[in-house]
């Protein structure tokens, strides 16, 4: 099994580390910083004093980003207030009553129902002119106000691809293919959201934008992004690329010294 763009998969019991997994199973984990959600948060409002938080109790990634967003909230002194969903059709009580609570800004964990369940979310947030904050850049193009977070989806297919090709061509031992783990932070800006809510996005996230949309088009892309995007879909000789495939793969093996090392941090752990 591949498996690519998945969030928390130790938590979620697919593997206890990244050379420590069933022999048959690899991939790419995101890996997300609510941190760089927060920073993006108080840029935007340096006084925020409460915030709430919507997850889906039925998936790891959900209530492992409930956790930490309540525990970040806690080392910076802000009231959080979470509300637990398990289906989209609690997602319009569960929104209405944050705000009800005195919410100031919603930060959403990162699972299948908030991120499908988003424009019901956002419909919510205007009404009651609270912005919406996602730990996915890309989260603003369906409503979220500030997407800061992960952006290169594209790269992941790339990954598991790589290790797809090699692994039918008798060259990849899955069994010694570690988790591929990635990260990446890129800040999204939904100015027809804001306007909605009455906010006002602030200039320093305004000049660290990598993406804006106002009037339901992109209004500005970063020059990191646009460099990123130049180098998708791109033609390369089939000697070079097979050079960098392997160069990555060999990245990953996993040794018999990652192997112990690793099982050792999880015996320590417990």
């Amino acid at each position: 099994m591949l498996f690519t763009a998945v969030h928390n998969p130790f938590e979620a019991g697919i593997a206890e580390a990244a050379c420590i997994k069933p022999a048959n199973v690899t991939g790419t984990e995101i890996v997300t910083s609510y941190d760089y959600v927060f920073d993006s948060l108080q840029k935007q409002n340096p006084d925020i004093a409460a915030i709430g938080t919507l997850f889906d109790t039925a998936v790891a990634s959900g209530v492992y980003g409930a956790d930490t967003i309540a525990e970040i909230a806690a080392e910076r002194g802000i009231a959080f207030d979470a509300a637990g969903v398990t289906a989209l059709a609690d997602l319009r009580a569960a929104t209405t009553s944050l705000a009800e609570k005195g919410a100031q800004a919603i930060v959403l964990s990162l699972d299948t129902i908030t991120t499908q369940g988003l424009p019901i979310i956002t419909s919510i947030a205007n009404e009651n002119g609270i912005p919406v904050f996602h730990p996915s850049m890309g989260a603003i193009y369906y409503g979220a106000t500030i997407g800061a977070g992960y952006s290169r989806y594209y790269e992941n297919g790339v990954h598991v691809g790589r290790q797809l090709a090699a692994y039918l061509n008798g060259e990849l031992d899955i069994a010694r293919t570690a988790i591929h783990i990635v990260t990446d932070e890129g800040l999204g800006v939904n100015l027809d959201s804001a306007a909605m809510q009455g906010v006002e996005i602030s200039d320093e996230l305004m000049r660290e934008a990598d993406v804006v949309v106002q009037g339901g088009a992109r209004a500005h892309v970063s020059r990191r992004l646009l460099q990123i995007a130049q180098q998708r879909g791109v033609v390369i000789p089939l000697q070079q690329r097979q050079a960098a495939d392997r160069q990555h793969l060999a990245a990953l093996h996993c040794t018999d010294e990652m192997i112990a090392e690793q099982q050792a941090a999880l015996d320590a752990a417990e």
